[in-house]
């Protein structure tokens, strides 16, 4: 009789880490969390593209899609910057499938910059935002 084995999802000290990790995350970590992935994804779907390996650019740029689409969910409307990223996210969205389907790296480029502008951006307000953080626990 075979004897059926439970994983737990933390049983590799690397996964106990990430999921620490996401658990303590603020809201700004995890918007830079999320460019972060996206760069990767695009990175690898231009790889995929340059090996001629369609199966692995498709899964990337589709995943890249899935990231921006997480990021437009997650935008604020009542912020008048918010309809700007939203732009600039729909912009980022139609660029990554193009590439995807003409498989043409490209597109890819100027989607690269812009991301790394957005990360840049969100990293920066972030470590802001830490900042003000400590100096309010600090004065009270």
């Amino acid at each position: 009789m075979l004897q059926q084995q439970t994983i737990r999802l933390d049983s590799r000290p690397q996964d106990a880490y990430r999921r620490q990790d996401v658990l303590t995350a603020t809201a700004g970590d995890i918007v830079v969390k999320l460019y972060d992935a996206l760069k990767k994804n695009i990175i690898l779907g231009r790889r995929g593209i340059a090996k001629e390996d369609i199966e692995a650019a498709h899964k990337h740029l589709v995943k890249a899609q899935e990231i921006t689409a997480e990021l437009v969910s997650s935008l604020d409307m009542t912020y008048e910057i918010s309809e700007g990223l939203l732009s600039i996210y729909e912009f980022v969205i139609i660029s990554l499938g193009k590439a995807n389907i003409h498989k043409d790296a490209e597109p890819l480029e100027v989607v690269i910059e812009i991301v790394d502008s957005l990360r840049s951006a969100w990293h920066e307000i972030n470590l802001s935002n830490k900042g003000h953080l400590y100096q309010s626990m600090e004065q009270a």
